[in-house]
Parts: C-alpha cells; structure tokens; sequence
C-alpha cells in the first residue's frame, strides 16, 4: 500500500505469494585491474567419463587429461568465495596462455534468478595460444555478477598447461567528458517560445534537451513547427532529441511509430539526433505478477527502434532498480541496454554518493558493451510516500490486519484482525513500514548553486567511460529554483 502526500485512500500492489523478482545480489567483487582466474579456487573436479591429474604451481596449472569413455571430459572449478559467487561485470576479458594436445573449450557458469545454472562458452584454443576473449558477447548471455564456475572442455585424451589465465580490466586512456541535460515536457510553450528554451538551455550549461513530442491529434501546423526546432537546436550548437512514452503505450505501439514516422517525414532529409522513450511499464495494474508487460515493453521498444531506421539514436529511460529486476532470467537494465544506442538512468537522489552507488552496475555494463549511460537529477516537487507492505499470515494472533474476499475491503487493528479471521477473512500482518522522504529524492526547495554543485560532485566522483552526462527534470522545475 502507498499513501501518497495526505491522501487517504492508498494505492495498492497485488501479488502472489511469490514475489515476482526475489532475486539479490550476493557476490564477491574484485577490486584489482587484474585476477588470476584459478588464484583461489580448489582442485577441479572431473566430470563424465575422463580422468584428471592436476598440478598447479601458480601461475602454472598443468592438466593431464585421459577420456575413459566416448563422450567429452570437463574439467570444473568453483569461483564461488565464502558461499558467495564472483562479480566479474567489471572485468572486459579474460586473457589466457598456454598450450593444449587437444581442443580446448573455455566455459563460464552462472547463477541465474531461480537458483539454475546457465553456460556459456568464452572461448575456443588450440596448440599454442595467447588470446584475450572479450566478455561483452558472454554478458548478452550471462548475468557475469553471478559466476559460479569455470569448464574446461576436452574432446579427447589432452595435455594441458595453462601458463596465464587472468581477468583483465583495463582503464581507458581517455575518459568522454559529461555533459548536462534537460527533460522539458511543454512542446507548445517551446514551439511559440523556441529561442527562449534555446538560450536557458545554453546560459545553463546545457548540451541536450529532450522536448515531449505533440499529441498526433494536434494540427500540421504544431508539428511542422515542432520538426523545425531540431535545426534551431543544432544551430545552437545543442542536442535536441524526441521525447514521448506512457505506460499503456506498449498496448498500442503504432502510437509511437507513427509519431516516429511522421516527424522523420517532415524533417525531410535531415536526420534527428535522437528520440528517447520514458514509458514506465511497471506502473500498469497487472505488474509485477504479468509477466508479459515487461515483453510488450521490449517489443515496442525494439518497434520504435525499427520504425528509425537509423535517422536517429534511440535512447530509453530505465529505472535504477531495473538491474535487479531478472526477467526471462536477465537482468532487465541489460535487455534493455542491449536493443538501444544509449540508456538515462532514473537515478534521483540527493546524496551523490547514494546516486552513483545505485547506477554503478547499468554504467559497468555499459562499459563493457560500449552504450552510453545517463545519469538523472530531479528538480521538481515530490510528495512524501508511506510506504506499507502486507505479507500473509495464517495465524490470527499474528496478523496485523483482515482481508472481506467478498466485501473486498481491508482493516488494519490486531483485535480487528482476530475476530474478522474466525468469520472467513484472510489475515496480513505488517513486514515493512517505511516513509520515503521527498527530500532524499529531489533538489526542489534547494537552490540552482545546490544542484550545480551536486553535478560537479558527480562529475568527479563518476569515472566510467560509459558515463555521458546528467539529465536534469526539468528545466521548468530547474529554473524555478532560487539562484
């Protein structure tokens, strides 16, 4: 249940007893440039019908290999550290040396949501090799925050020695220098007033905006208007990119590709710089227990993507906690990563080290697959939210509160709870109860030299070279704050 501001009447979140996304993180994260990958594991362990006799003199590991049987030998290893499994995100190869009789094939196992684990193969080697294999194709197939495992496979009886098998995680030279962003929803205030939103644009700093596109009953006249403010912007030297999205938009995507299609049409044979779309799936009634909202969600995605073509890049506004949100068993931030040319990360707090803390895994993968990651600051005013989670309970003494199945109400009060269970009723009791602050999420109140401040922290403190820039909502909310 959430109250909103004074509302009395709160919203509510049905799921069943499982929740949807139970899934946490619990690994062991390196913090070194490079890790040796069998520096702190056991003796491998032999699978099928092989035999195995190790010898490891670091960095050596020599393996002598004899097939018992028909079918192939793997060799296993455990990655997993005081019960925990390896973070290898922030790694972007793995480096490997030496010499093999027979084929060798290089595997990694992970953990997926449901405690299963999923394969995938990093590399094949043959006779003398030194060879680094990139990660970035492994993480489109694994979560490489949960490695449980390193394969070695062979074919036949083999001879291997492996003289350097490391994690590599190399700093680039230069690091993109980040730029700051404005979201602005009024399309008819920026239409009669262009050179306005242009010049606050710059007297801020600003390279990007992101103007909420018109409504497709609106007259020609509105959107020609609207297409003629892409030049206007690039003159002035700032990214203008499309904006729309709403969250039963993925039940009617034809909305947005045919926005898409007619403004690539008045544009004529310019190109956009982009379009971004902000659709926010999970506020639909049936999240999180359907779980074909999240694949209506991606295949609009993947439909305005198409309906580009090409003309513009295409940039989709997440939330934080989509990294830890498992669906189809990936984490969702990266299925989403994987279909776009750029993300903007729904990042909003106050605290700068909190809103780097929160955003660091969408920016490691963003790294490793070269997407660029932007970061967000809200401006705007919020209401405080309670914030109340019921979990079942059988036992009456227990429950803090009554659901009437055929009333279809809820009373929260113990004694309440007690009587109502021996009438039928279904018992809850409290598990979380928790306020959410406004202040903790948004600069408004505070001041414009507070907020420049904080994008100067996150600036210095962020050195990912997936880290584009700050996207601030919004400008309205932004220049409403006192200087």
């Amino acid at each position: 249940m959430i109250y909103a501001g004074d509302r009395a009447v709160p919203k509510i979140i049905v799921r069943g007893r499982q929740s949807a996304n139970s899934f946490t993180l619990s690994s062991y994260r390196p913090s070194d440039p490079q890790l040796a990958l069998f520096a702190q594991t056991d003796t491998g362990t032999s699978v099928g019908g092989c035999r195995a006799q190790q010898n490891r003199v670091a960095p050596l590991l020599r393996v002598h290999v004899t097939r018992e049987g028909t079918s192939s030998c793997e060799l296993v290893w455990s990655l997993r550290t005081a019960n925990t499994s390896l973070d290898a995100l922030s790694f972007h190869a793995l480096r490997v040396r030496g010499q093999t009789s027979s084929p060798l094939t290089i595997m990694l196992v992970a953990e997926s949501a449901d405690h299963r684990q999923s394969t995938a193969v990093v590399g094949r080697v043959t006779d003398h090799f030194d060879v680094e294999l990139s990660l970035a194709p492994i993480a489109r197939q694994l979560d490489l925050r949960r490695l449980t495992q390193v394969k070695l496979l062979v074919e036949d009886d083999a001879d291997v020695v492996l003289e350097e098998c490391v994690w590599i995680n190399r700093e680039p030279a230069i690091s993109p220098i980040p730029s700051v962003g404005f979201w602005y929803w009024d399309y008819r205030t920026a239409i009669r007033d262009p050179a306005g939103m242009l010049s606050a644009c710059r007297q801020h700093h600003c390279r990007r905006l992101l103007l909420q596109m018109p409504d497709m009953r609106d007259p020609d006249q509105v959107w020609t208007s609207y297409a003629a403010l892409f030049a206007s912007a690039q003159a002035a030297g700032i990214e203008l990119f499309a904006l729309d999205g709403a969250p039963d938009m993925i039940d009617t995507p034809t909305i947005l590709t045919d926005k898409v299609t007619r403004l690539l049409t008045l544009v004529g044979n310019g190109d956009l710089a982009g379009m971004q779309l902000d659709i926010e799936p999970y506020l639909l009634d049936g999240f999180p227990d359907d779980v074909t909202i999240f694949d209506r969600y991606l295949d609009t995605i993947d439909r305005v993507k198409a309906a580009l073509g090409g003309r513009g890049r295409l940039s989709v506004v997440i939330p934080f906690w989509f990294t830890s949100t498992i669906h189809r068993n990936r984490p969702l931030a990266f299925t989403v990563m994987d279909r776009t040319d750029e993300i903007a990360v729904m990042s909003y707090r106050t605290d700068v080290e909190e809103l780097a803390t929160i955003s660091e895994d969408t920016l490691r993968y963003g790294r490793l697959q070269s997407i660029p990651v932007w970061l967000a600051m809200e401006t705007t005013r919020l209401l405080p939210e309670r914030h109340i989670i019921l979990k079942r309970e059988d036992d009456p003494t227990l429950a803090d509160g009554i659901l009437d199945p055929a009333r279809r109400s809820l009373t929260l009060g113990h004694l309440l709870a007690v009587e109502a269970h021996r009438q039928g009723g279904i018992g809850f009791r409290i598990h979380h109860d928790t306020t959410v602050r406004p202040e903790r999420l948004s600069f408004a109140g505070r001041t414009q030299r507070d907020v420049r401040h904080a994008i100067s922290r996150v600036f210095t403190q962020i050195h990912s070279p997936s880290f584009s820039g700050l996207l601030i909502h919004d400008l309205p909310g932004y220049l409403g704050l006192h200087e």
